[in-house]
């Protein structure tokens, strides 16, 4: 018989959601200037908004992903 297991589902840390929030706010936010940057034919100011959109898009996702369970 398999014992019950009455511990707490451990909650999620404030910073984390936040972070989670940036993250997805920050890529949103760059692909909306790329497009209105591309309109306005400012080919490298898309460009360079584009890239550190990805970028930070990228290192908050890589934060996300690496979450420890105990």
């Amino acid at each position: 018989m398999t014992p019950v297991d009455r511990t707490t589902a451990a909650t999620e840390e404030p910073s984390s959601a936040l972070l989670r929030w940036v993250t997805v706010l920050t890529g949103l936010i760059s692909i909306v200037a790329v497009v209105i940057l591309s309109l306005t034919h400012n080919a490298e100011a898309a460009a360079a908004v584009g890239s550190i959109g990805t970028a930070v898009t990228a290192i908050g996702g890589v934060q996300l992903s690496m979450r420890n369970r105990e």
